[in-house]
């Protein structure tokens, strides 16, 4: 099983869990897995990163990496390795033809790497960065009433280039 392959069960896995576990939940995407599912795309090529951030830093190193290069894209979603027993919520960056930049995980020697996740524009993300203070938008959805999960993503917050049928 390609890594690809096993971090989609993971999300399909966590979202029946979920499913199971509140059978009540109001939300149309029972979870962020389940958001994840309907709109991300996975991302399988990798471009040798230039940039080390901090560790477990995620988010602010993507966030701050952008200001400095206008032809990268923030995502966020999950992320898996062979090396990694379970995927992880994980924020990174693509250039224009969907290649990974990792600017977080540079240190770990993790095989192979799959990623799945949600391209957001830049205007989405600093609009959500000045609501919550805070670097991160999928895991920050609570703060909000869970309004990502009720209701998909606004119009506007996915990038067209990598999201066609939700931009």
């Amino acid at each position: 099983m390609s890594e690809l392959e096993r971090l989609t069960e993971f999300l399909k896995e966590k979202v029946e869990e979920i499913t199971r576990m509140y059978p009540r939940n109001p939300c149309k995407y029972k979870g962020t897995e389940a958001l994840i599912l309907a709109y991300g795309i996975p991302f399988t090529k990798q471009t040798k990163s230039k940039f080390s951030g901090k560790t477990k830093a995620c988010y602010q190193n993507c966030y701050q990496l952008l200001n400095q290069h206008k032809n990268f894209h923030y995502c966020e979603g999950y992320a898996i390795s062979t090396d990694l027993d379970r995927a992880v919520s994980h924020a990174w960056l693509v250039d224009e033809s969907g290649a990974v930049i990792e600017p977080t995980w540079t240190d770990l020697e993790l095989g192979e790497v799959a990623y799945f996740g949600v391209v957001f524009t830049r205007s989405f993300l600093r609009e959500m960065a000045l609501k919550t203070k805070i670097y991160g938008i999928l895991e920050e959805d609570y703060r909000f009433g869970h309004e990502l999960k009720q209701n998909g993503f606004p119009p506007g917050a996915l990038h067209p280039l990598f999201h066609k049928n939700h931009g």
